[in-house]
């Protein structure tokens, strides 16, 4: 004979946070790195807006030849002109370097007072040498002069041509090693 265990309700209810921490520890990646750039935004943007990203997850490393995804949490504060369109650049730079854009239908940076995440897969070419490399963004004007769009970063952190630097990531390359 089978028995069936009944289990108080209030019992399990205790046990669900348990549960559910268990398992988004378990679920969460440890190969990504959660990075925090809360600290290095300026307190005043120098035209008044401030696009920033806040936050993002990206890999530790990834493999030549291979992809790589990289969520970003954009923020954008001030007073934004509502026809305003950006393309996001992102850059991979190091012993190699290529740029990535993204046209504005396919991102949301720049809308007035938004916070969003927003996902991004970038490939690395399969030639790209070993070694580490630094990711950024940059911001272009789409309907103004194609300009370059001042983003909220503290100075240090910019990296050239508008970019600026967001995280490190490590490219491998087996034919190369």
């Amino acid at each position: 004979m089978v028995g069936i265990a009944l289990v108080n309700p209030r019992h399990l209810r205790n046990f669900i946070p348990l549960l559910l921490s268990v398992c988004v520890l378990a679920c969460t990646p440890n190969d990504r790195q959660q990075i925090d750039l809360s600290d290095s935004v300026v307190s005043e943007p120098i035209d008044g807006v401030g696009h920033y990203v806040y936050a993002l997850t990206i890999p530790r490393d990834v493999e030549a030849g291979d992809k790589f995804e990289v969520q970003m949490e954009w923020r954008t504060v001030g007073s934004v002109d509502p026809n305003a369109r950006y393309t996001m650049d992102a850059i991979l730079t190091g012993p190699e370097t290529k740029i990535y854009s993204i046209p504005s239908g396919a991102n949301t940076v720049g809308e007035l007072h938004l916070a969003n995440w927003l996902s991004y897969t970038f490939p690395v070419p399969a030639e790209f040498p070993a070694g580490t490399y630094t990711f950024g963004v940059r911001l272009t004007d789409e309907v103004g002069d194609g300009g370059e769009v001042p983003l909220g970063f503290i100075p240090e952190l910019e990296i050239r041509d508008g970019f600026f630097r967001l995280a490190e990531i490590a490219v491998v390359n087996p034919a190369t090693e």
